[in-house]
């Protein structure tokens, strides 16, 4: 594992900033006994800093393959740029061929004082509110870490460092990507505050053809020698969500939409132009039966995964330049909403990471 860190600004001003962080936090990684390189980097925006590690971490077969970022919860409120640089990440990461996994937890992970207090947020809401340009309201860190006083602040406790009991992983494979939705799970449930708890594999179906559904997956991941043994069909993941969950939806994109419907060739092209995170109606259309899969799913979600210790899903996939920013986000944020446990994401690079055992 390698823990990236961007720092923002012209390398000459940050460079013995660097240093010192660097410093500070290899001592963290260390005294927590994280088993982890640390990389860091100084780029003009975020974007490009992830770019460069991405590309540059790593070495032959220790380079890493996964990349794993947390869920822009302010992207509502947020300035648009930096909601395109963040989706921009994740087709990046695909263009490298990297996995991808966005995590997102409801109250968040539980960071000790110390960081809250000298490192802003990657994305930082108030920044977003504050700053009207879009090279202003580029993601910054700050200036004034005390790496001495990093190191001494207690390990925070998070969800994922505590007892589980006898909960349950739920698995979500909607999509075959080479197996990652299955394996991540897997290794988790081997660790010991993780291993009372029951996997459950959740795929879609036919009413008419569940038990036979139901058998084949059992007889695959047999062959992937998980020990997976409970999988749940649903036959009623087609169906089209409720009228009110539908509206909250659209209630939610509303303030992204252009409503270029009546207005002239030349006008439409202009506004995609200078808004390209907003959603055309052309756009909308396209797009209406995988937004409303994603309603459906998260109405899936709640009726069987709410007292889930964790749940993992396949992560969907906006086509680069069909989908807009602001209508991918919506996709992820109504995917996850209201849920309890932790929500992983996952998307593999379609590279096969499971061994199929054949007799």
């Amino acid at each position: 594992m390698i823990c990236g860190h961007v720092l923002i600004g012209p390398s000459k001003q940050r460079m013995p900033e660097l240093r010192a962080i660097a410093n500070g936090h290899t001592k963290w990684l260390n005294k927590r006994k994280i088993k982890a390189f640390y990389s860091d980097v100084i780029a003009e925006d975020l974007r490009s800093g992830v770019q460069i590690l991405m590309q540059a971490t790593g070495l032959g077969r220790m380079k890493p393959n996964i990349l794993v970022v947390g869920f822009k919860k302010n992207w509502q409120s947020a300035h648009p740029a930096t909601v395109e640089d963040y989706i921009g990440i994740l087709h990046d990461a695909f263009d490298l061929n990297y996995g991808v996994c966005v995590v997102r937890m409801r109250e968040g992970l539980n960071i000790s004082e110390v960081m809250q207090a000298h490192i802003s947020p990657v994305f930082d809401p108030a920044e977003d509110s504050k700053e009207a340009s879009a090279s202003s309201a580029r993601p910054s860190v700050s200036g004034t870490l005390d790496p001495e006083a990093l190191v001494r602040e207690e390990q925070a406790s998070t969800i994922f460092q505590s007892e589980q009991g006898k909960k349950t992983i739920d698995i979500y494979w909607l999509f075959d990507d080479g197996g990652l939705t299955l394996l991540i799970p897997y290794l988790l449930g081997r660790k010991k505050r993780w291993s009372k708890c029951r996997i459950r594999v959740f795929v879609g179906g036919q009413i008419n053809r569940m038990d036979q559904e139901r058998k084949a997956i059992i007889s695959l991941l047999s062959k992937f020698r998980l020990g997976f043994h409970e999988v749940h069909v649903l036959p009623d993941i087609n169906q089209k969500p409720r009228a009110e969950h539908t509206k909250r939806f659209e209630d939610m994109i509303a303030p992204f939409r252009l409503n270029d419907g009546f207005k002239d060739e030349a006008t439409v092209t202009e506004m995609r132009r200078d808004c390209p995170w907003k959603i055309s109606d052309e756009e909308m259309n396209k797009n209406r039966v995988k937004s409303l899969r994603q309603v459906r799913l998260n109405e899936i979600l709640l009726d069987y995964s709410r007292d889930a210790a964790l749940v993992l899903i396949t992560l969907p996939i906006g086509r680069k330049g069909k989908c807009p920013s602001s209508l991918y986000m919506a996709w992820l944020e109504t995917l996850s909403q209201d849920l309890r446990p932790p929500v992983i994401l996952v998307r593999g690079n379609q590279e096969n990471v499971l061994t199929f055992y054949c007799q």
